[in-house]
């Protein structure tokens, strides 16, 4: 008799403590970069990621990522690339809290006034200077992106892989003679100049531009992706999903074996290799009450 009571009072118990438990997701943005410098002596990529965010229901809130390349055959593409960073870095600050910023608006204006001051910049040599550019804001879970030039931004969602940006490279131009039926695929793929660029930041009087005026929603476990072409021209498609896809590291930890796996494997050109990761992930929190 006093063995069942006791069991009862046990089992009371227990669904008391049961109660006391409380689950409560949380959502946020993580994020992080890495950077080589590769086969050459100096660096000409810039990376920048603001600080992960858990997204919070009564207020906005943003991250943001941006890659550049400073181009290799131009004077001081290292100060083009950092100027660049430098100046979207600044900007965001100033309308990372702001409730009704346009975020698109945002990317354009800054896009245009980054392209004016590499544009200025004293030519040493009569090359000048000029780099590319991808940048990503997310706002809570929505995400907006802008390119400029060849970096290029992926995005991962379960087993697939896709890019959404395009490279802005003479490549277009060819390829619109093709549709145009000036020429044939064939001929425009033995094109020397294909992979020159046609719009890149210090051109002066920026015009070709890619900017999002809708952003996407993600989901969660999603995965977003900036590089420099020195990942791109090395790794495949399927290979970098096949890094990121790795459960069994950190997300820093698939940054790094990005670049170095590129650097590594990188036999046809010397290049500097960056990138930046996003991800979108709502973690589950146990509480007692």
């Amino acid at each position: 008799m006093f063995g069942k009571k006791r069991r009862e009072k046990q089992g009371f118990n227990a669904n008391i403590q049961n109660s006391q438990m409380t689950v409560r997701t949380v959502p946020e943005i993580i994020t992080c970069k890495y950077s080589a410098t590769g086969n050459r002596q100096y660096q000409q990529d810039a990376v920048y990621v603001s600080g992960g965010k858990k997204i919070a229901a009564n207020r906005k809130t943003r991250v943001m990522a941006a890659v550049c390349d400073g181009m290799g055959g131009m004077a001081d593409g290292g100060r083009a690339s950092l100027t660049a960073i430098n100046m979207l870095k600044s900007g965001f600050e100033k309308i990372e809290k702001d409730p009704n910023v346009n975020i698109p608006l945002f990317f354009r204006s800054g896009i245009k006034a980054i392209d004016r001051v590499i544009h200025d910049f004293p030519n040493e040599g009569g090359k000048g200077s000029g780099t590319t550019m991808v940048a990503v804001i997310t706002e809570e879970n929505y995400l907006y992106w802008a390119s400029v030039g060849d970096s290029r931004i992926y995005l991962l969602r379960g087993d697939r892989i896709e890019l959404v940006t395009r490279d802005h490279n003479y490549y277009l131009k060819l390829m619109q003679m093709v549709e145009n039926g000036q020429m044939t695929k064939e001929e425009a793929e033995q094109q020397r100049q294909k992979e020159a660029l046609i719009s890149f930041l210090g051109i002066g009087n920026v015009k070709l531009m890619d900017v999002i005026d809708k952003p996407f929603e993600m989901q969660p476990g999603d995965m977003v992706l900036l590089c420099s072409d020195g990942v791109t021209k090395t790794l495949s498609k399927d290979r970098i999903k096949m890094i990121l896809k790795n459960e069994a590291v950190s997300m820093q930890k698939k940054a790094e074996i990005l670049v170095e796996a590129a650097v590594r494997e990188n036999t046809h050109s010397q290049d500097n290799t960056s990138v930046a990761l996003l991800q979108y992930v709502e973690t589950k929190i146990t509480k007692e009450r």
